[in-house]
């Protein structure tokens, strides 16, 4: 009996210690991917520009902007009558800032679960000296941008 325990302990043991160092791996892993290289760049004073532009439209209660390497995701809170004509300001708020953006590749939604994840991300400070935090923020952005299309 106390040999059956021994060798259970023995197996517990070894297994917990395993996860280490595919952890390293998982690291080491995300560095390499091919979306992180160069480190990723997020351009504050464009993500300024485009919530200004947005609010602008009428209709628009509230923007959220965030834009990461060429890629500028916005997302609109429409209230009221105006969710009526929903897609008519999505559309103007997209060939306004295509306009003034056109080296961009431009995303809006006005999903409220978006709308929530784009400012928490855009809440979050950005690691520019930190290449693993920085690809895990693109690789979220990318993540809303996949939802949005779907």
């Amino acid at each position: 009996m106390r040999t059956i325990l021994l060798v259970v302990s023995m197996c517990l043991f070894v297994a917990g210690c395993n996860p280490q160092s595919n952890q390293q791996a998982k690291t080491k892993s995300a560095a390499e991917d091919p979306l992180c290289k160069p480190t990723p760049i997020r351009y504050y004073d464009s993500e300024q520009k485009a919530k200004a532009i947005t609010e602008q439209v009428n209709g628009i209660d509230k923007a959220v902007a965030v834009r990461i390497d060429d890629e500028l995701d916005v997302a609109i809170e429409v209230s009221n009558f105006n969710r009526f004509r929903l897609e008519s300001i999505e559309k103007e708020v997209g060939e306004k800032l295509k306009n003034s953006f056109p080296d961009a590749k431009i995303h809006v939604t006005s999903d409220k679960r978006l709308i929530k994840e784009l400012q928490n991300l855009n809440a979050t400070p950005w690691a520019a000296d930190n290449q693993a935090e920085a690809c895990k923020q693109k690789k979220t952005l990318k993540q809303i941008e996949k939802d949005m299309k779907g």
